[in-house]
C-alpha cells in the first residue's frame, strides 16, 4: 500500500513541479519592484518590470525597462504595447549601458494628455545607483516634472533580468 502511495505522491510532483518552476521563472522575469509612480497626485498601480533589448540610439545599445500595472507575458512588443494601453499605467525608460537614461515614455490614467496614448520626457528621469551584473539589471528610477502642466513624480526601486 504505500508503494501505491509513494507512486501516487510522485505522479502528483511530477505534476506540479513544473508548474512551480514556471511561476518561478515567471515571477523572476519579471522581477521586483517598489516606490511610487504619480501623476496630478494619483498613485499608479505599477507591478511589475522587464528589460528588453532596445534599438540603438545615438550608436548606442539600449536597453528597455518596462514597468506596468498588467502582466505583460511573453509580448515581444511589449514596450510599444505598454504605451497605448495594454497594460493599464506604464513607463518605458530607455537606458544606455552606462545607466544614463535616453529617455522616458509615460502612460498615466490620471494624466490628461488629450488624443495622444502617452507622453515622452527628456532629461527628467535619472537611474541611481544601476548596476547590470550578473544577468540582473537594478536601480532606482527617479524624476519628476509636469506633463502639460500635470504633476508627474517617479521614484521606483527596481532589480529585473538582463534582457
Amino acid at each position: 500500500m504505500s508503494f501505491v502511495h509513494f507512486r501516487i505522491s510522485t505522479g502528483i510532483a511530477a505534476a506540479v513541479l513544473p508548474v512551480i518552476f514556471v511561476l518561478s521563472f515567471v515571477a523572476s522575469a519579471q522581477g521586483t519592484l517598489s516606490g511610487i509612480d504619480k501623476a496630478n497626485g494619483k498613485p499608479g498601480a505599477l507591478t511589475q518590470v522587464v528589460a528588453y533589448k532596445g534599438e540603438p540610439e545615438s550608436g548606442k545599445p539600449i536597453t528597455l525597462l518596462v514597468f506596468t500595472a498588467k502582466d505583460q507575458g511573453k509580448d515581444p512588443k511589449a514596450a510599444f504595447n505598454a504605451l497605448f494601453g495594454k497594460y493599464g499605467d506604464a513607463i518605458v525608460v530607455k537606458v544606455f549601458p552606462d545607466g544614463k537614461v535616453y529617455s522616458t515614455d509615460v502612460r498615466h490614467s490620471a494624466l490628461d494628455i488629450g488624443p495622444v496614448p502617452s507622453a515622452t520626457v527628456f532629461d527628467v528621469v535619472q537611474i541611481k545607483d544601476y548596476e547590470a551584473a550578473g544577468g540582473e539589471i537594478s536601480g532606482r528610477v527617479m524624476g519628476k516634472t509636469d506633463i502639460r502642466g500635470q504633476p508627474w513624480e517617479v521614484d521606483l526601486t527596481f532589480q529585473t533580468k538582463a534582457p
